[in-house]
């Protein structure tokens, strides 16, 4: 085979076959295309990286794997560093080009694509990237980003390729010595990881994308507005599609059309409550549209990883107490909904956002732990841990920006507004369920039982 004809798809986090940049420019451009998915031990091994992450990379790679094998294709997945791997597929047999997304990930992933470049330079293979998100590279007006922006979110989605295009994708048979010949299945425990005992983890696929997003816009969605804020009802309020979207298993873009498009549908069809679902499917593309904000704040400041965006808040100090960590970490912090939100996490891998500031806010104002110490356990707590967003936030929560409003959030307020009937706390904190309401709620100074008291008197 012509290595001309021939090129790699290099899949990140964008696990998925509909609305794919990279694999549609790939297909057009080469007679045969082999998907490729390489399980970093560089990823398994962060400190950053949790069972979540490496399971919804199971679940969406196997999900992708079988979709392709039934059409006739195949993907390849190797376990080994990048450039190690590229390096071998070379010796085998040679190829031009390599597609893949742009990834807008941290420091780590960064140095990686750089080696990637370098190696591509130096063995005369095209690197075409490709963008995925509404998040620009390179120099460029941040007051004047929304024209480019609304071309991107509002240009048109790319179909899954035809079953003929499907059917094209291949592993050449000089990889044979790398690449097993049978469909690839990834196994998480194969992986040296296992998800927490009754993990309640939400499956993340292209798969399960499609079927999560219908339930949302036609079922769930009309509870957005006013449902999110409470741990108790956001949970089925919320939309649950930012893991899929932080793995890539569908696109911001399409998801911001298909609401788009219900709106018009609830408006032209007099839909009973129309004006309530209006009002909440509005409010989730606007937090659509700051999702790609913030990730663009981590592509323009990457150095938000290791340092405050406002320079003059470097010189807070922090106490950064281990027992104070630990005793956060576990749920044990005795602030009741601080720790049921923890523990939710810990099981679920999910919260919702007025929570995640909450414990974030504790964290660093209330137990002095600088947002740094926090960064990685934070991030492993989260199944939709997508950097651009947590960085964002968790300067933002802390603040350390010095362009948003300090919020520093009370948990005995947020107790009695978002759970005054301390449900949520009793399900997550057993020790717990034996105590009235007001005594959970008017708990200080004191241990309640097994329940520890509060670590400060704030």
């Amino acid at each position: 085979m012509n290595q001309n004809k021939y090129a790699l798809y290099w899949l990140k986090r964008d696990l998925r076959l509909a609305d794919n940049p990279a694999l549609c420019a790939a297909l057009d451009s080469h007679e045969v295309v082999m998907p490729i998915f390489i399980m970093e031990p560089t990823f398994l091994e962060a400190s950053e990286t949790s069972s979540f992450h490496v399971n919804a990379t199971v679940d969406a790679v196997n999900d992708l794997s079988s979709q392709i094998s039934k059409l006739g294709g195949r993907l390849a997945v190797v376990k080994g560093e990048v450039v190690k791997t590229l390096d071998k597929l070379f010796a085998l047999f040679p190829f031009g080009s390599i597609y893949s997304h742009e990834e807008i990930g941290i420091d780590r992933t960064y140095a990686r694509d750089k080696a990637v470049k370098s190696w591509c330079l130096k063995n005369n293979v095209h690197w075409k990237e490709y963008k995925q998100t509404g998040v620009f590279r390179g120099k460029h007006d941040r007051n004047n980003r929304n024209k480019p922006w609304r071309e991107f979110t509002f240009g048109k989605l790319l179909d899954r390729p035809a079953e003929k295009d499907i059917a094209r994708l291949a592993v050449p048979s000089a990889y044979s010595s790398i690449i097993k010949p049978e469909e690839p299945k990834l196994n998480l425990k194969e992986l040296g990881y296992e998800l927490p005992q009754d993990a309640k983890v939400q499956i993340v696929s292209e798969t399960a994308s499609a079927v999560t997003q219908q339930d949302f816009l036609y079922r769930r969605g009309i509870a957005y507005r006013g449902g999110i804020s409470s741990p108790l009802t956001a949970l089925t309020a919320g939309s649950r599609m930012s893991p899929h979207l932080a793995w890539g298993t569908t696109t911001g873009r399409k998801l911001y059309q298909a609401t788009l498009a219900r709106m018009a549908e609830i408006k032209n069809t007099n839909l009973p409550d129309g004006a309530r679902w209006r009002r909440s499917l509005n409010a989730f593309t606007s937090r659509l549209h700051w999702r790609d904000h913030f990730m663009q704040r981590l592509e323009s400041e990457p150095n938000m990883e290791f340092a405050p965006l406002n320079p003059a808040y470097e010189a807070i100090k922090y106490d950064n107490r281990p027992e104070h960590l630990a005793a956060w970490e576990e749920g044990r912090s005795g602030y009741p909904l601080v720790d049921a939100c923890i523990r939710c996490l810990r099981q679920t891998g999910f919260i919702n956002f007025r929570m995640r500031s909450m414990i974030t806010s504790i964290a660093c104002h209330t137990l002095s732990l600088d947002w740094r110490v926090i960064d990685h356990p934070l991030a492993r707590m989260f199944a939709d841990y997508e950097p651009g967003i947590h960085l964002s936030q968790l300067q933002m929560q802390a603040g350390v920006v010095g362009i948003n409003t300090l919020r520093i959030y009370s948990p005995h307020k947020q107790l009695i507004d978002q759970d005054p009937d301390t449900i949520f706390v009793k399900r997550w904190i057993p020790e717990l369920r034996g105590f009235a309401t007001k005594q959970i709620i008017n708990h200080r100074s004191k241990p309640l039982g097994d329940y520890p008291a509060q670590l400060t008197d704030w």
